[in-house]
C-alpha cells in the first residue's frame, strides 16, 4: 500500500556491492592489513567469523550469523536469485553466483522497491532492486532435522517487506523449535509489468515475475535449508494478505509442485478467482492494457526507453497510473495475473480438481477484515460507499459484472459499514472459504475465524491484527498502532502453538487446546481464535456465504 500523498524512499541505499566492501575490509583488519593473507591469516579470520556462530556453507557463500541470543541464530540477507537491477530489471530470477566466499549474513537485505507507507515499517527501511534475499532463524544446524516455515510477506503486492519488525522471525524461534524463512519478492510495476509484447522472449513471464521470485526462494530453500538445521521433507510455506494470496496461487501452480508440503494462509484473497461473467482471457488483455498506459505515462516508447527510467520514476508513473483508474491504493491495479503459463486460468476450479497434490491446509480470515482501512482513510466507509455505488467497484476491483448479486448483500443501505463487510465477502472470506471447499475434498483441511478485537476504538478484529500475535511481537509503537496496549500475551502463544503444531504434524490441535475438527461442506467447522476458550462454529457467517456464492466462477 502507498500514503496519499504519493511519497516514495528517495534515500541512498548500501546495494550488494558495499556488502563486499565492508567484507573485505573487515577481512583486512583481521589480516592485519596484509594485501595477500595466506592459509594461516584466513584460516584465523574464519575462526574469529565462526566464534559468532555456526558458518552455513552453500554454493553460492558461506554465510556467518549474528552472535547466538536467546538460542536463536539470525542468519539474513542471503542472496536466493541474482539480483534483478541495471540490465536485469524486468528479468526472470536466476541462480545466484556461485562462491566460496565467506559473507557477514547479519543484517536484511535492501526492501524491493516500494512507495513510503507509514503503516508499512519496511517502506522506511533501505530500500532497492538488488532485494531479493532471504533470511533463516533457527536453534541450531546440528542435530535433529526441524520443521521450516517460510513466511511470504503481504502488502498488496506493491509494498512490505522481511525488513519490518512485526516479521521478525526471533521471538517465534524462541519459543518453538522451527526453522523460519521469509522471503523479499519484486513488488508493483517491478514484478507484475506484462512486456511480453514490447520484449523479447525472456519477458514473456514478466507480467509474473513476483510470483516467479517466490518459486525461485522455494527452490534454494528446498535445495539448501537442512545446512540451517531445517528438514527439506516438512516446508510450510505461510503468508497474510496479499503473502496469502501467494500461498493460494502457489497450490495450484504446476511450476510449485513439490516445493513444499503444507500451508497457512492468512486472509488471503482474492488470489485471481474468476467472477461470473469475467471472460479467462482478461486478465492477460488488461495487464497488456496497463503496460501501454504505463509507457504512455512514463514516455517511454520503447523497452530500452524504460530500463533508462530511475526506480523512483517507476514508482512515480505506477501510482499516476493507479490513480488514473480510480484505484487509490493500488492494490486493483498491481499483481499476479492468470495466464496459464505461469499461473493457471481457473485457480480456484483447478484446485477443486484436486491439483494441490499432497499438500494440507490451514486458512483462516479475520472477523472485521477491511476495518484495517480507517487507519488510511477516517471516512473509509463512506468513500468505500460512494465508491459502490458510482463505479461498481469495491476498492478499485470490479464488480459491475455481480452488480445484481452484490446489492442483494448491501440492500442498497444507507449504512456505510455495509459495505464495508461486504468488500470483506469479496475480496477475502468467499475465496478463502471457497479455497478451503475444493482443498478438503482431496487433502485435510483446517479453517479458523480470529475474532479478538483490537484496543482500538473502530478497527475491531481487522486485517493484519493477528500478525503482532502469530510472530509474538506485542510491543512497541507500530504493534500498538494496531493492537492498542496491552495485546493478550497467552493468544499469542496458543497461535504460535497451534502454527508450529500443523508445520510439525499437519494438524492444528495443540496442547490444552480443544480438538481441532477439519473442515468439510458438510459441517464447515471453523475454529474462533480469541483471548479466552476456543469454540468451534460450524458455519459461521452461513447466509452470506449462501448469498454470494454465484459471484465466482469456481465450478462445483
Amino acid at each position: 500500500m502507498m500514503n496519499r500523498s504519493g511519497e516514495f524512499v528517495l534515500r541512498p541505499y548500501v546495494g550488494r556491492a558495499m556488502g563486499v566492501v565492508r567484507a573485505a575490509a573487515m577481512s583486512a583488519l583481521m589480516c592485519g592489513w596484509c594485501i595477500a593473507c595466506g592459509p594461516r591469516d584466513r584460516a584465523s579470520r574464519d575462526s574469529a567469523l565462526v566464534s559468532a556462530g555456526p558458518i552455513a556453507v552453500t554454493p553460492y557463500g558461506r554465510y556467518r550469523p549474528s552472535a547466538p541470543e536467546e538460542g536463536v541464530l539470525a542468519y539474513r540477507g542471503i542472496p536466493y536469485a541474482a539480483q534483478p537491477a541495471g540490465e536485469r530489471r524486468w528479468r526472470e530470477p536466476a541462480l545466484p553466483e556461485r562462491s566460496d566466499r565467506l559473507v557477514d549474513a547479519t543484517v536484511f537485505g535492501p526492501t524491493c522497491r516500494q512507495a513510503l507507507d507509514e503503516h508499512e515499517p519496511a517502506s522506511s527501511t533501505t530500500q532497492g532492486e538488488d532485494c531479493l534475499s532471504l533470511n533463516v532463524w533457527t536453534r541450531g544446524v546440528a542435530g535433529p532435522r526441524r520443521p521450516v516455515m517460510l513466511w511470504i510477506h503481504g502488502g498488496a503486492n506493491i509494498s512490505g517487506g522481511t525488513a519490518d519488525p512485526f516479521y521478525d522471525g526471533h521471538n517465534f524461534v524462541r519459543d518453538n523449535d522451527v526453522v523460519l524463512v521469509s522471503i523479499n519478492y519484486r513488488l508493483g510495476p517491478f514484478g507484475f509489468l506484462d512486456l511480453s509484447e514490447v520484449g523479447d522472449s525472456t519477458y514473456a513471464r514478466s507480467r509474473n515475475l513476483g510470483l516467479l521470485d517466490q518459486l525461485a526462494a522455494l527452490r534454494w530453500v528446498r535445495a539448501h535449508v537442512a545446512v540451517f538445521g531445517g528438514d527439506t521433507s516438512n516446508i510450510t510455506i505461510f503468508g497474510e494478505s496479499a503473502g496469502g494470496s501467494a500461498v493460494m496461487r502457489l497450490l495450484a501452480m504446476p511450476l510449485a509442485r513439490g516445493l513444499f508440503d503444507k500451508a497457512i494462509i492468512e486472509s488471503g484473497g482474492p488470489a485471481n478467482i474468476r467472477v461470473r461473467g469475467v471472460s479467462a482471457g482478461t486478465p492477460v488483455a488488461s495487464g497488456r492494457a496497463l503496460t501501454r498506459e504505463f509507457m504512455a505515462a512514463a514516455r517511454a516508447p520503447d523497452l530500452a526507453a524504460l530500463l533508462t527510467l530511475r526506480a523512483d520514476s517507476v514508482l512515480a508513473v505506477s501510482t499516476r497510473v493507479a490513480l488514473a483508474r480510480g484505484d487509490a491504493i493500488g492494490a486493483a491495479t498491481w499483481g499476479a495475473r492468470a495466464d496459464s503459463v505461469t499461473l493457471p486460468l481457473d485457480l480456484f476450479g483447478d484446485i477443486r480438481r484436486g491439483v494441490m497434490g499432497n499438500v494440507k491446509v490451514l486458512i483462516g480470515t479475520n472477523e472485521d477484515e477491511m476495518l484495517y482501512f480507517r487507519l488510511y482513510n477516517t471516512d473509509f466507509e463512506r468513500t468505500l460507499m460512494t465508491e459502490y455505488h458510482q463505479r461498481s467497484t469495491v476498492m478499485g476491483r470490479d464488480m459491475s459484472t455481480v452488480k445484481a448479486i452484490a446489492d442483494r448483500y448491501t440492500q442498497q443501505s444507507t449504512d456505510p459499514i455495509r459495505y464495508v463487510d461486504f468488500a470483506g465477502e469479496f475480496w477475502i472470506r468467499q475465496p478463502s472459504i471457497l479455497l478451503a471447499e475444493g482443498t478438503s475434498r482431496f487433502r485435510d483441511t483446517y479453517m479458523y475465524l480470529f475474532t479478538w478485537d483490537s484496543r482500538v476504538p473502530g478497527l475491531g478484529a481487522s486485517h493484519a491484527i493477528e500478525l503482532p500475535f502469530v510472530f509474538g511481537h506485542l510491543s512497541g509503537a507500530s504493534v500498538e498502532s494496531l493492537t492498542g496496549p496491552n495485546p493478550p500475551a497467552a493468544l499469542s502463544r496458543r497461535m504460535q502453538a497451534a502454527w508450529t503444531a500443523f508445520a510439525t504434524t499437519g494438524n492444528p490441535t495443540a496442547p490444552g487446546e480443544v480438538p481441532w475438527p477439519r473442515y468439510d461442506e458438510r459441517t464447515r467447522a471453523t475454529m474462533q481464535l480469541t483471548d479466552g476458550p476456543w469454540t468451534v462454529v460450524n458455519d459461521p457467517r452461513g447466509s452470506a456465504r449462501v448469498l454470494l456464492r454465484e459471484m465466482f466462477d469456481v465450478g462445483r
